[in-house]
């Protein structure tokens, strides 16, 4: 009786301390969202504690698509939410991940690197405690059970959330990470696996999101300026006058660590003579000028128009990047209230389909609820190349484009897919066009090629008659297939041609009885030495038919006192028969001539049949 009596007085002190309230519950995803907070306090506050208890297993990803939803509900119910700490839990209450999110980065998604140790630095006493808190019973919202938007955005890592209190603990017995693990021995007391942060680091058609450092630095056309206290401004013009005859004056700036200024405020540039040259009131991220609020998001580079380019989101689910166009003033600041989206990807298969179309629109706009809350309508841009689609202007690397806006009423965003314009598929009917053309030309190119094959198939068949018709006569038989220098009493001719130190094209039939010199020599049909080193048939005693280049050597003299004959062979002909008689084959002619041992009738009437089908090829003298 006493021991309940003293849980009992146990269990009302932690209920004063420590409440959960319900926040919300998604279908979809199987997990309750509570909001911890100190009992007999709102809820509400600008740095808030939550809890996602899942049903099933813990999923980082699922916190990642709740929590931009979320950042919805907390501008209706709490907007003076600034930035929260979160913990996922198993259904028996086992701690699973930790992190951090904040109204600045659009409530994306930052997991600590070590979520099981951050479970375990919770006090056991006071997990022991809350263990016996009651849940508060506030009704819960119901987050919208839409597509699944994979993965989460980035996380701006200069607005860290505080980590949550020791006295927001999870509130109920179930829910509770560490009081069912104050029951178990430390022996067998298991810890949460760590949680690997979601990798962003791939490129879309070789473009990777740059730093802002070195999206700035390549932006020739900003100038910098600095106020009094040394905050750094870039401005999108060029001032009319020096900047030795400036003065600058800024007020309500924030100066970030970088040096540039960031946040509300106002900017004025007056000349040394008083004379104001220019004003502006609004916002500055890096310190550029924009219109408006500023969304907290890294600056990833300008288009051709100097239109400032954020990354609002990158997706390694589906590999894309989101980015954020602001228009461009014509007095050089850019606009948060003139926006658009630029999703670049490489995977035409997000566009195919409305529903991986809404996925894919639903994913950026759930970011700009609460980056841009007063954004009214955009228009939303799907490209394959940053450079060339963006850039270059090049349609052919455009894959979607719609106007979306929000309705009047419910504030939801919507599109209509009548009214927007499917690149994709133009493109795919162009690249169909594409490859039916360069098949037709391929096709084209090998006709050309099977003709020209042809043709010279026509040729050498008509050569094959005549020589199967010359094989009556093996006089004229031979002077088709040999060349020799000529003489001419009156000119000389080409003799006269050699004993000037020129060279003559030589086809003759010859007879190698021996060597000399490292040359052979040569009876038939008249002495002479000859060099085989450029032929690749290696010469011997016997007959060939010889083919190359005959010259004179003056040095030398033959029998008859002549400058004897050289001849420099680059193709050598074996004979079987003593002088070559067996080339009076018409066949093994034609082969000699066209180069193609392997060459006959048949294989030529083949090549005229493929280029030509229906061309009719008489035998005639073939056979």
């Amino acid at each position: 009786m006493k021991t309940l009596a003293t849980l009992s007085l146990l269990a009302l002190a932690v209920s004063a301390e420590a409440a959960s309230h319900r926040l919300a519950y998604s279908k979809a995803e199987n997990v309750e969202v509570f909001v911890e907070h100190a009992d007999g306090q709102a809820w509400c506050s600008d740095n808030l504690t939550l809890r996602f208890a899942f049903a099933n297993t813990p999923d980082v990803a699922a916190v990642e698509r709740l929590l931009p939803k979320l950042g919805s509900l907390f501008s209706s119910q709490c907007p003076s939410a600034q930035q929260l700490s979160w913990t996922s839990q198993h259904a028996n209450g086992q701690a699973h991940a930790s992190g951090k999110a904040s109204l600045a980065s659009g409530w994306a998604v930052q997991v600590d690197a070590s979520p099981a140790q951050a479970a375990a630095s919770t006090p056991d006493s006071v997990a022991t405690e809350n263990s016996a808190t009651v849940q508060a019973t506030t009704p819960a919202a119901t987050v919208s059970d839409a597509p699944a938007a994979p993965a989460s955005a980035p996380v701006d890592e200069s607005t860290p959330a505080e980590p949550a209190p020791a006295a927001a603990a999870p509130a109920t017995p179930s829910s509770s990470p560490l009081a069912e693990a104050d029951n178990t021995p430390d022996t067998t007391r298991e810890a949460a696996p760590a949680v690997a942060p979601v990798k962003r680091d791939f490129a879309v058609a070789g473009w990777q999101p740059p730093s802002s450092s070195q999206a700035l630095a390549k932006a020739e056309f900003l100038v910098e300026v600095q106020d009094s206290q040394g905050c750094r401004f870039r401005l999108g013009f060029q001032p009319d006058e020096a900047l030795y005859n400036i003065s600058v004056q800024s007020q309500q700036v924030s100066c970030g660590s970088d040096g540039y200024a960031s946040g509300p405020g106002s900017l004025l540039l007056t000349r040394s003579d008083g004379k104001r040259l220019y004003q502006f009131e609004g916002s500055f991220i890096s310190g550029l000028t924009v219109e408006g609020n500023a969304p907290a998001l890294p600056v990833v580079g300008f288009d051709g128009n100097k239109n400032l380019l954020l990354l609002l989101h990158s997706e390694p689910a589906n590999q894309t990047h989101y980015l954020l166009r602001l228009a461009r003033n014509w007095n050089g600041y850019w606009s948060a209230g003139n926006a658009d989206v630029i999703a670049l990807t490489e995977d035409r298969e997000q566009y195919r389909t409305l529903e991986a179309i809404n996925r894919n629109i639903e994913l950026a706009t759930t970011r700009l609820d609460s980056l841009l809350p007063r954004l009214s309508n955009l228009d939303y841009y799907a490209m394959r190349d940053l450079e060339q689609g963006l850039l270059k202007g090049n349609r052919d690397y455009w894959l979607y484009q719609v106007q979306v806006s929000r309705h009047y009423r419910s504030k939801q965003w919507q599109f209509n897919p009548q009214y927007a314009q499917n690149h994709l598929f133009n493109l795919e009917k162009k690249e169909a066009e594409q490859q039916r053309q360069a098949e037709l030309q391929r096709q084209r190119e090998e006709q050309l090629q099977r003709e020209l094959q042809a043709r010279q198939a026509e040729q050498q068949l008509a050569l094959y008659r005549q020589l199967r018709r010359d094989a009556r006569k093996p006089e004229a038989l031979y002077q088709r297939i040999l060349s020799d220098i000529s003489y001419n009493p009156m000119g000389g001719g080409d003799y006269a041609a050699l004993m000037r130190g020129e060279s003559r094209a030589y086809r003759q039939i010859v007879e190698i009885t021996g060597e000399q010199d490292g040359l052979w020599q040569v009876e038939y049909p008249y002495p002479a030495l000859l060099d085989s080193r450029d032929s690749e048939q290696q010469a011997g005693k016997g007959w060939y038919l010889v083919q190359g280049q005959v010259s004179l050597d003056p040095e030398r003299l033959d029998e008859q006192q002549l400058p004897l004959t050289l001849v420099n062979a680059n193709s050598l002909l074996p004979c079987e028969e003593k002088g070559c008689s067996d080339l009076r084959d018409p066949l093994s002619l034609v082969r000699l001539e066209v180069g193609d041992a392997q060459w006959t009738p048949e294989r030529a009437k083949e090549l005229i049949k493929q280029a030509w089908p229906d061309r009719a090829q008489d035998a005639g003298d073939d056979e």
